[in-house]
């Protein structure tokens, strides 16, 4: 998988999340779909519930953590 289509699907996920809290009446703090994606991603409990679903937050968490470092390091 790309890093491309992992990052798509994390807020693809994002921002199916946030509509449907809206739609129960329910307000989220919406930061960002990705933050979204990677909240419903936990809060949802959904690891191992589809294979591409693990490998693309995987990849963002990857991600995130080496932007992060770099940052802390600068």
């Amino acid at each position: 998988m790309t890093k491309d289509r992992a990052f798509a699907n994390v807020r693809d996920l994002g921002n199916n999340f946030a509509l449907s809290m809206k739609n129960i009446g329910k307000n989220i703090d919406d930061k960002s779909p990705l933050m979204n994606g990677l909240a419903a991603y936990e809060m949802l409990k959904l690891k191992g519930t589809y294979d591409w679903l693990d490998a693309s937050v995987d990849i963002v968490m990857r991600d995130v953590f080496e932007l992060a470092k770099k940052q802390a390091a600068a």
